[in-house]
């Protein structure tokens, strides 16, 4: 349960952030999906645990 409440933050701070870029840029916003933004999460994890592995 702790792990879906972390990721459902994650999930908020990522559609913050990105929103908040597109406003800087003039651009309209957009929201992705909760699914979207979980398949982000988890290639950005396996991209980290890649690089730790590669060293």
């Amino acid at each position: 349960m702790g792990q879906k409440i972390f990721l459902d933050l994650i999930y908020q701070s990522m559609q913050d952030s990105a929103q908040q870029v597109r406003r800087s840029l003039g651009r309209p916003s957009s929201r992705a999906t909760r699914q979207q933004a979980l398949r982000q999460v988890a290639m950005l994890k396996a991209a980290k645990e890649a690089q730790q592995t590669g060293k």
